[in-house]
């Protein structure tokens, strides 16, 4: 999961669910992203995911560069946690990298990476009975100010299906 998604579960109150259900990894690019700078910033999201990192419900991973995927990130001006979530998707087994930046996840798909989006991960969970309609209706509500009105009406149509 790159910074923007991290933040944004998290600003709408939707990390717990997502956590307590699906393993979620962070590189350590986008842990001090979020950690160290949010702490000196002031932002309080930044002591619940540096809680939730000592507790083990979020895994921070360190990445190791290697040429080829470094050459990747220089070609496509990767930078800070958007190249480490890329970094650590390819140096390990995962499913897909989660982020919220459009302009990210275009390019990820262009390189046949499989992603996310938090109200994807919403309505994943949904669909696989580990929280109800009317609870993922609840969190789409309260990521609406945090996501496009596409996205949100997108995932409250697949939701009405």
């Amino acid at each position: 999961m790159d910074s923007d998604a991290l933040i944004k579960v998290t600003k709408a109150s939707v990390k717990d669910v997502i956590v307590s259900n699906i393993e979620v990894f962070v590189p350590e690019e986008v842990e001090r992203e979020i950690v160290d700078e949010g702490k000196i910033k002031g932002y309080p999201d930044a002591i619940v995911v540096e809680d939730n990192i000592k507790k083990g419900k979020i895994n921070a991973i360190d990445t190791k560069p290697n040429e080829v995927t470094e050459g990747v990130i220089k070609s496509l001006h990767l930078l800070g946690g958007e190249a480490d979530s890329f970094r650590l998707f390819k140096q390990g087994k995962y499913d897909a990298i989660t982020s919220d930046d459009q302009r990210f996840l275009d390019l990820i798909d262009s390189l046949g990476i499989p992603f996310t989006t938090p109200t994807s991960l919403l309505l994943y969970l949904w669909k696989a009975g580990k929280i109800s309609k009317r609870k993922t209706r609840g969190y789409l509500e309260k990521m609406r100010e945090l996501i496009s009105l596409e996205e949100y009406l997108i995932s409250i149509e697949e939701l009405g299906r």
